[in-house]
């Protein structure tokens, strides 16, 4: 089996969504037939180090990815696909940046446009369920790009209850769709705490529902406990993710 080679692209630009998120715009000929269509769209991004002005990237072979000789590898970190529009030759990335938020972040942050990156095959495997009685769609702001796609899915008849954990109201983002919305702002408390007491507290319909959710590890694993034990949905219409970790 031969494995994919990362797209080396460029910066076309970038734009504040929120204080605290910047949106990278990226192109690039290697863009040509990249399948970045689809809710939570999941993509290995390849930043330079200090020093370098692309990253460096392995190439395919049927032994799996060959790293070029003498070439210190680069920092990997996963990403979800905010946008893809094949005929603008675009895709859109989406960053949460503050101090100390690591080397993607700082990429993020000093990006301009030329600047490169690597970027892989998308990969992900969340669908609706056709016969859901209703979705709940949990997240922080790390996981708001996915949340953005798995919103435009869903925008049907069916209802939709998203719980959004963010620093403050200034990071509040529009968002498509026409679910139901409840931001709870994080303040000084410890990530993930007041999405869990959220969704604990919330109101949710009767009969056979599906949730998706990402963020925090240890926010996720509670949530994931309390729609399974608490509010009794089926295993397998529970998808769950801990993206990062606060403790």
């Amino acid at each position: 089996m031969t494995t994919t080679a990362p797209r080396l692209l460029q910066v076309r630009r970038t734009t504040h969504v929120t204080p605290r998120m910047i949106r990278v715009t990226l192109a690039g000929d290697d863009l040509d037939g990249f399948p970045g269509e689809g809710p939570d769209r999941r993509i290995k991004m390849f930043f330079p180090l200090p020093g370098q002005d692309v990253p460096a990237v392995p190439r395919a072979s049927t032994g799996g990815p060959v790293w070029p000789a003498g070439e210190a590898r680069p920092a990997i970190r996963t990403y979800t696909v905010r946008r893809f529009d094949a005929g603008a030759g675009e895709l859109d990335v989406d960053f949460v940046v503050h101090d100390g938020h690591g080397p993607a972040a700082d990429w993020a942050s000093r990006a301009e446009p030329g600047s490169w990156v690597g970027v892989s095959e998308p990969g992900g495997r969340w669908t609706p369920d056709p016969a859901a009685d209703f979705h709940v769609v949990i997240g922080d702001e790390s996981a708001l790009p996915a949340v953005a796609t798995v919103l435009e899915t869903l925008d049907g008849p069916v209802p939709v209850h998203a719980f959004l954990e963010v620093a403050d109201a200034g990071e509040e983002q529009s968002l498509p769709g026409s679910a139901r919305v409840t931001w709870v702002h994080r303040g000084d408390a410890p990530a993930g705490e007041p999405l869990v007491a959220a969704v604990r507290a919330a109101d949710l319909p009767s009969g056979k529902g599906q949730a998706w959710l990402s963020g925090e590890s240890a926010a996720v694993k509670d949530l994931r406990a309390h729609l399974l034990e608490d509010r009794k949905l089926d295993r397998r219409a529970v998808y769950a993710t801990g993206y990062w970790r606060a403790r």
